[in-house]
């Protein structure tokens, strides 16, 4: 199952594996999530890149969002059975003392909820029972932070988890999936999920990428297993599964995302977050500089592998372009979208945008299709429109501080006054006001959303988060005002 252990390898500064003098990733089959034939797996893995876990671990995966009963689909975030794996495979190693799994959902959005949707919280109870080691998970938002230097170019400093801040080894559980603003997610972006929401609000705009990169700094990876069995395409927060039936692994978190882009039909230039990178000297920036081994060997095997994820149709690339999909759906929905920087003629294409494209994309698996086509025929407007615009008696929406346009004979005018404004900012003020039936007016989404964020918020309590947060704003961010 594996492949040789006796080439040569050595260590790079950065602290990752190369085998014979470029970044090494390993290519798996695996066609089902079969926990136990993961655990091999990732344990041939780990062997083959020469990693060795240690002391106190920290494991990160991908939990964007999930549901009850899987309304809006088991693909944005990392199955239960990659996770429970890697806790088992992780925990064999007399090296290591413990292990602590967490990450932060979705801005808005109560991480211990996402985790009980998919299932973490239950996989975790069930292999504890076969670790050797403490085996922990917990939630981002409700833990206290350390302050880490990270000198980039959209943070100077940034709080994270004292759990990954204070960890001898750091393994990201990335799930390989369509982006509608990025591209693509892999090991680079899923530092996102690091921040807390205050700190990630922070430039989640038309600096978007510069951030991913600021982050990969502090968030540099030591193992990867990129979950690549179901790939979701479309939109990232409710994406189409298809098989893909393959496990990715390394320790160069470019290298592997480099892998993953290919997989999709993407190269470095097609990921806007992997070109900043590799503009600010992380490597490698091109599949030519990467050994590639396993059960695929090289470009041409990725390729071939790729074929499966085929057509790239309307499918793949959903809620990717507003305009196409409402045009797609019949919907009398307006939406206009000006200039982030009016002087420099840019759109900021990474900001409101894509709340909008992630708030539409829960709105048709919520209300399906045939719904759209009954909508209002409202007004959206992102950005600093030019022409005046005709609401025709209708209600008219401003999404984010930068949005102004001249509108005439609306209803009524309300702008979400955020930079960025969210899914969840949509969600709650513009609620039914579209004519289409709402997830925020259903009681059955929201009442365990309501629960779980009064659980959230009296362990953040207990956990004394809430008074760290205001000792910073008191040292850090009042001092400044003053």
């Amino acid at each position: 199952m594996s492949v040789p252990t006796n080439n040569k390898r050595e260590w790079t500064e950065k602290g990752e594996n190369v085998m014979n003098g470029s970044p090494h990733v390993v290519v798996r089959r695996c066609e089902e999530y079969d926990r136990d034939h993961i655990v091999k797996i990732i344990q041939s893995g780990m062997d083959d890149v020469g990693f060795r876990p240690r002391g106190k671990v920290y494991i990160k995966p991908n939990v964007v969002f999930s549901t009850k009963d899987g309304k809006y689909g088991s693909t944005a975030y990392t199955n239960p059975a990659v996770v429970g794996a890697a806790i088992e495979a992780l925990s064999n190693p007399a090296t290591v003392d413990r292990i602590d799994m967490g990450e932060k959902t979705a801005i808005g959005y109560p991480t211990r909820l996402t985790y009980t949707y998919a299932g973490y919280y239950e996989e975790v109870k069930k292999v504890r029972k076969k670790t050797g080691v403490p085996a922990g998970i917990f939630c981002i938002d409700e833990e206290r932070r350390d302050s880490v230097f990270v000198g980039g170019n959209v943070h100077d400093n940034l709080r994270i988890t004292r759990k990954m801040a204070r960890a001898d080894v750091k393994v990201y559980l990335p799930k390989l999936k369509c982006h509608c603003v990025s591209t693509m997610t892999g090991a680079v972006k899923l530092n996102i999920g690091i921040c807390s929401d205050d700190e990630r609000a922070i430039r989640h705009d038309f600096l978007l990428n510069d951030k991913i990169v600021d982050l990969l700094s502090v968030g540099y990876p030591d193992f990867i297993v990129m979950d690549a069995i179901d790939v979701g395409v479309g939109n990232e927060a409710v994406p189409t599964p298809r098989k893909l039936g393959l496990i990715i692994m390394g320790t160069n978190p470019m290298a592997v995302d480099l892998v993953g882009a290919r997989l999709l039909g993407y190269n470095l230039d097609d990921v806007p977050y992997l070109k900043h990178a590799a503009e600010r000297g992380f490597t490698p920036a091109s599949l030519d500089d990467i050994t590639i081994s396993g059960d695929l060997t090289g470009v041409e095997d990725l390729d071939a592998a790729a074929e499966r994820l085929l057509p790239y149709d309307d499918e793949y690339h959903s809620w990717q372009d507003v305009h196409r999909e409402l045009s797609r759906l019949g919907c009398p929905i307006r939406f206009y979208w000006g200039y982030a920087k009016k002087a420099e003629q840019k759109k900021c294409e990474t900001g409101c945008v894509m709340g909008l494209k992630m708030f539409f994309g829960f709105q048709e698996r919520y209300a399906g299709a045939e719904a759209f086509k009954k909508a209002k025929p409202v007004v959206m407007v992102i950005g600093n429109v030019d022409e005046p615009i005709d609401a025709k008696g209708h209600e008219a929406f401003l999404l984010g501080s930068c949005a102004a346009a001249d509108i005439v004979n609306a209803k009524k005018i309300t702008k979400i006054d955020n930079c960025f404004t969210t899914a969840v900012d949509m969600a709650q003020v513009i609620r039914g006001r579209l004519g289409l039936p709402a997830p925020i007016m259903d009681p059955a989404q929201v009442i365990p959303l309501v629960s779980t964020m009064l659980v959230s918020s009296l362990v953040k309590t207990y956990k004394m988060r809430y008074f760290q947060d205001i000792l910073h704003f008191l040292k850090k961010g009042l001092q400044k005002r003053i």
